[in-house]
C-alpha cells in the first residue's frame, strides 16, 4: 500500500497521533482504513517462500492509494463485498457476541466428545 505518514493534532485533551495516505490521484489525505489500495503494472517473481513453490508469480510493479471519490470517478469502485473476507466482516459485524460464543461453544463441546471417542477406541484397542 501507499506510504504511512504520521500527522499530529493539538486537542483540548492533549496531542493525537495519527496516520494518512495521499490518494495518489487529488493529494487527498485519508485513513488508511478508508483509502482504495491500488496496484500499478506488473513484475513478475520466483516463490521463495516455501520449499515446494517454485512458480512464477506476478504481483503489482507499484502500490498506491486512492481517496473512495478518486476510486469510484476513476475505476468505478464500490464498497460492495467483493470476497471472502468482506462477507465474513459483515457477518461478524451483524452476529451478536452472545451467537458467535455459543457457536463456539457447539464447535469446542463437539471437539472435545470426539477427542474422548478416540481416547476412548485407543484405550479399548490397546
Amino acid at each position: 500500500m501507499a506510504r504511512l505518514e504520521s500527522r499530529s493534532a493539538h486537542t483540548p485533551h492533549g496531542d493525537v497521533e495519527y496516520e494518512v495516505v495521499t490518494c495518489a490521484n487529488c493529494g487527498e489525505e485519508v485513513i488508511p482504513e478508508e483509502a482504495v489500495p491500488v496496484g500499478i503494472g506488473t513484475e513478475s517473481y520466483t516463490c521463495g517462500g516455501l520449499p515446494i513453490c517454485r512458480e512464477t508469480h506476478r504481483r503489482p510493479r507499484e502500490s498506491h492509494a486512492l481517496c473512495e471519490y478518486c476510486a469510484e470517478a476513476t475505476l468505478g469502485y464500490t464498497r460492495e463485498p467483493d470476497g471472502v473476507a468482506d462477507r465474513v466482516s459483515e457477518l461478524a459485524e451483524e452476529t451478536s457476541p452472545f451467537a458467535v460464543g455459543l457457536w463456539l461453544g457447539v464447535v469446542g463441546g463437539v471437539a472435545v466428545a470426539v477427542g474422548l471417542l478416540i481416547v476412548q477406541l485407543l484405550v479399548g484397542v490397546v
